[in-house]
């Protein structure tokens, strides 16, 4: 089993180290996946439909001998841990609770009074999400506020929308009197993000006064935090206020609505991203399940996991103006380096999907059924906005290039370079040319920045998910040569693991040589830390390429093994192929990795 330091063997570790076995001795694959899935005999196997896309011949198999499953349809399985994360949405750890309370499995507790004080921050807010929901039944300014917008008496039921008291008509501390009658201590409540001091010595009070209040949960359903929208707004307040980051809620981790839209996602089969709170209520209102939001924050590397566990497409449906634009950017090259199909829903400009669906609900599915690739959304706003051709196409190179280097499949970049010379009348050798440079300074070339988070933003860009493994492994030899002593032992290890997936010819000492030369310029230029997630991000890329190599065999043989009705070779694929899909899901490297005494 392929192994490193990652958050999955580390959860492991800290529990009982036979938990796992004493959960699958208690349960058979058949008891967990059986609720999800009606299951018919096959020979040695059991066969049903999908439960992850909408099919008509079932494809779905589960073998008892072995505790596991496989999809056909959408190319996933392993074992009864793997159907619970992918089902539910959850992390292995999650999922481990869930089995462990499903097979009566006691895990080790964590230290009871850190237990407490979680399930006493868990207590807090589900009080303080009672509390704003009963308030908003008293404050029919807050009722109408909502009806205006558009939601319903059963979109605020489900999503359990309240009000949280405060000036001009209440009081500053209406939250926290109420919670300290219920029995909980002022430093639970600053705690729980609730309540806040002050530097003059005075009496802490509410953090949310005179909002509209979304409860925000993590994937399981539980509240760790709120976001609220000002009812009566003035000049001092900010519009929108969010929990403080505390023990149970980052907002790099959270995306509002994930509990709710985990199963829209998978039956609808991508993700729908938007801006705001109101915008996500209203899609789902709408009947678009699989909505989502980043919090205060922008998409990050935790988000697009969580996301791609249900599917691998995702549609941005973001206000179109610059901010916007900007943060479609970051984002799709995020995910674009991460495999997905990302498309942008485009929507007028001033108006956000909560406006669009309260107008009229069909037009909003208009737009999200003409929704385009995020590389022709680019071609169409820059030329939207700038009318001079030469400058069009300079900005063309310069802002839509990058993102056609991401694409993995060599089919999709060609299908694109057409599509960006016709857009700027030009030849698709022409383009291809300098699609060549890119990818050329993307390998070796020097990186020309002003500050230390330039030089880091321009390092992720010039990763490309097109890279060979052939590549990326010269790379990583050399920077084995040229790296500290201590970051080149940890690298080495790691790379020996990773070639053990399948094995690469070395390159020759002439090429190895003539890279270390061009590598060991990029790298006197940069610091430690953009030169160790250089490593690390082609580390993880050829990982990666490896493992999904090595799948696509395997699922070859096993579709052979299927027609030729072999049970036994079959069977034996399929572990095979659940070995290989459970080190796909492996958290990437990390460069904390790598820096670490």
């Amino acid at each position: 089993m392929f192994e490193h330091s990652n958050k999955i063997s580390g959860t492991i570790d800290g529990i009982m180290s036979d938990t796992v076995q004493q959960i699958k001795d208690k349960l058979s694959i058949l008891d967990v996946i059986s609720p999800y899935v009606e299951l018919h005999k096959a020979g040695k196997n059991f066969k049903g439909k999908s439960p992850f896309s909408a099919e008509k011949t079932p494809s779905f198999y589960v073998s008892p001998d072995r505790g596991m499953y496989y999809c056909f349809s959408t190319s996933q399985g392993g074992d009864m841990f793997n159907f619970v994360q992918a089902m539910e949405g959850v992390d292995f750890k999650e999922a481990l609770k869930i089995l462990a309370q499903k097979a009566g499995v006691e895990l080790i507790p964590e230290d009871p009074k850190k237990k407490s004080e979680r399930e006493h921050l868990y207590s807090a807010l589900e009080s303080a999400t009672v509390f704003y929901s009963d308030w908003l039944d008293k404050e029919k300014e807050a009722i109408d506020y909502l009806e205006k917008r558009g939601v319903k008496k059963d979109t605020i039921a489900k999503w359990r929308i309240g009000f949280a008291p405060g000036p001009p008509k209440y009081g500053w501390r209406e939250t926290k009197e109420e919670l300290e009658k219920k029995g909980f201590k002022q430093d639970e409540l600053l705690k729980a993000g609730l309540i806040k001091t002050t530097e003059g010595g005075k009496e802490p009070f509410d953090v949310f006064r005179d909002r509209i209040m979304f409860p925000m949960a993590e994937p399981s359903g539980k509240v760790v935090a709120f976001s609220g929208r000002i009812l009566h707004p003035d000049d001092k307040a900010s519009k929108y206020v969010n929990s403080p980051e505390t023990a149970l809620y980052k907002k790099s981790e959270l995306l509002y609505g994930y509990d709710k839209a985990k199963t829209g996602i998978r039956n609808l089969d991508f993700s729908l991203i938007v801006e705001g709170q109101f915008d996500v209520v209203m899609c789902h209102q709408a009947g678009y399940s699989n909505t989502v939001a980043v919090s205060g924050t922008a998409l990050t590397l935790h988000h697009v996991q969580l996301l791609e566990r249900m599917s691998e497409k995702v549609v941005l449906a973001l206000d179109a103006d610059r901010a916007g634009i900007n943060a479609m950017k970051k984002g799709a090259d995020l995910m674009l380096r991460r495999g997905l199909d990302v498309k942008v829903a485009e929507l007028p400009l001033g108006k956000d999907p909560a406006d669009i669906i309260l107008e009229n609900k069909d037009e909003f599915k208009k737009f999200i059924g003409k929704s385009v690739h995020v590389i022709e959304f680019l071609l169409h706003v820059l030329r939207r906005e700038i009318a001079d051709d030469r400058s069009f196409k300079r900005k063309v190179r310069d802002e839509v290039l990058p993102f056609v280097l991401l694409l993995p499949s060599r089919i999709d970049q060609e299908h694109f370079v057409k599509k960006i010379a016709e857009a700027i009348d030009s030849t698709t050798d022409a383009v291809r040319f300098e699609l060549e440079r890119l990818r050329e300074k993307s390998e070796y070339a020097g990186v020309d920045t002003k500050t230390a988070e330039s030089e880091k933003d321009d390092l992720d860009k010039k990763q490309s998910t097109i890279d060979t493994g052939y590549k990326s492994y010269i790379f990583l030899l050399a920077s084995e040569m040229l790296v500290e002593e201590k970051l080149a032992k940890k690298l080495k290890t790691e790379l020996d693991k990773v070639i053990k997936i399948s094995e690469l010819e070395k390159p020759s000492e002439s090429e190895l040589s003539g890279v270390s030369f061009k590598l060991e310029q990029q790298f006197a230029s940069l610091p430690k830390l953009a030169v160790t997630e250089e490593v690390v991000t082609k580390l993880n890329r050829l990982k990666t390429m490896l493992v999904r190599g090595k799948l696509a065999e395997l699922k070859k043989h096993l579709v052979e093994m299927e027609e030729a009705h072999d049970d036994k070779r079959f069977d034996e694929t399929l572990q095979n192929i659940a070995k290989y899909e459970k080190i796909l899901r492996e958290p990437a490297y990390e460069a904390e990795l790598f820096l670490a005494d």
